[in-house]
């Protein structure tokens, strides 16, 4: 019944195993991105409960910037695989295959271990707000840069080779699923008491067996790729579109983590970091259909420009985009109309991030709206205007964030947040038009 529903809104225009590869893999990645959404809140309230709001603020403080230099560190490469795996595979280039999945471990590994190194010596010769003061917390936190580097990276190669399922298992079920149960097992080995680097280094454990899962599922996978008697290389290629996505990547987490890290720099309490830190993972719940249309469609967006069916590509991007905008609308209506009480789970005092909520909500709102214009002018060979219009949003939101965390405290920071997100949506939509002649948002073509 799902299915009818489904293909009668994606239309006859498309191709049936356009839909059929559409469908399939939104099944695979909802289930998984329905799991991970669960066990995240499951996990927030249980630190939140265990740790007070004070020690779930310093939890968020030290992973909002791991979170950061982790993203920088993938250099781009999983977006790179994304993009080039699926032509490779259509041509039979096998030892570009090959040449391309060694040399983006090889990088991302190393060039993950740097930042880890070049982190932890800041952290402990520095005096930034939000890094000396949990210096003993990020002994244990750095070193999930490279674990999620690796992750990021073979399940990049994954989801490039159309395993859109195993692409997602190590981050989406994995991680999430280790991380409860270490902290479970934490809570009762230490007589069901649990501090804020309890769960630190319960998730740095999560993310070593989840890295270990992605790579052991990418060599599985991967052997007959492997298996060519030669291995080409492309690096000129690959690294002129890879430092395109490594500093878009970086921009956009920086763009959506940066509010976390301006309310630590400007030394609010770490319960009102907590505070908007709840408000933020609950309207996270509203984006996670979003998150299942640009996992499934990125690899189709490159194969369809790749092949030169841009009337394809268009019908792809705008009705796969509406489906998903009907299902967040609603998502996100119910949340914010039962918000205070979902906010309550975590404690009572978390109730005063509402106004938060409300913000962050619209946010999303206004994201799905447009679509995933962002991986799509990836996937076209536009990553530099992207690039352009991430940067100018994160200047815009630095700015912001400068002048109203002072004046309005967490309020502020999320409609900083907002502004700078709203206005990249804007300058996006504009490139995505001028440049790949792709309509973006629920209408595209519609008039």
């Amino acid at each position: 019944m799902l299915n009818k529903i489904l293909f009668y809104f994606l239309g006859k225009e498309l191709d049936d195993k356009i839909k059929n590869y559409f469908i399939s893999g939104a099944y695979k990645s909802a289930l998984l991105q329905g799991a991970i959404a669960l066990l995240t809140i499951l996990t927030s309230l249980f630190i939140a409960r265990a740790t007070g709001d004070k020690g779930f603020g310093v939890y968020t403080t030290v992973f909002t910037w791991i979170s950061i230099i982790s993203v920088g560190a993938t250099l781009g490469l999983d977006d790179l695989l994304l993009k080039k795996l699926p032509v490779y595979s259509l041509n039979n280039s096998f030892s570009k295959i090959k040449g391309i999945l060694s040399w983006s471990n090889l990088l991302g590994l190393g060039f993950g271990m740097l930042c880890t190194i070049l982190f932890l010596l800041i952290v402990n010769f520095t005096s930034i707000h939000g890094l000396y003061e949990y210096k003993q917390y990020y002994l244990w936190a750095a070193w999930v840069i490279p674990l999620f580097v690796l992750m990021h990276v073979n399940q990049g190669a994954l989801r490039g080779l159309k395993f859109l399922g195993w692409g997602q298992f190590a981050e989406k079920f994995v991680q999430p699923f280790a991380f409860f149960v270490f902290l479970v097992l934490a809570f009762c080995f230490q007589d069901f008491f649990l501090t804020d680097e309890h769960a630190i280094i319960a998730r740095t454990l999560s993310f070593l067996l989840a890295a270990v899962i992605a790579l052991f599922l990418l060599l599985k996978f991967s052997k007959p790729y492997r298996k060519s008697d030669s291995t080409e290389y492309e690096i000129d290629n690959w690294w002129g579109s890879c430092r395109y996505f490594a500093i878009t990547s970086l921009l956009y987490i920086i763009n959506t983590r940066i509010d976390i890290v301006f309310l630590g720099l400007f030394q609010m309490p770490e319960e009102q970091i907590a505070f908007y830190n709840a408000a933020l993972k609950i309207s996270d719940i509203g984006l996670i259909p979003f998150a299942v249309l640009y996992t499934v469609t990125a690899p189709m967006y490159s194969k369809l420009y790749a092949a030169d069916k841009k009337s394809e590509l268009q019908l792809f991007f705008t009705k796969t985009t509406r489906i998903t905008f009907v299902i967040v609308s609603t998502l996100l209506i119910i949340i914010v109309w039962t918000g205070p009480s979902l906010l309550s789970l975590f404690g009572d005092s978390f109730k005063e991030g509402y106004q938060v909520l409300i913000i962050l909500s619209f946010t999303k709102f206004v994201h799905v709206f447009v679509g995933p214009v962002n991986y799509l002018l990836m996937m076209v060979d536009l990553e530099k205007e992207a690039t352009l219009a991430l940067f100018i949003s994160v200047i815009l939101t630095i700015v912001l964030h400068c002048f109203w965390i002072p004046l309005y405290g967490i309020t502020g920071a999320a409609y900083a947040t907002m502004s700078g997100l709203v206005f990249f949506e804007l300058i996006i939509c504009y490139f995505s038009y001028r440049r790949a002649d792709i309509l973006p948002s629920i209408f595209g073509r519609f008039f």
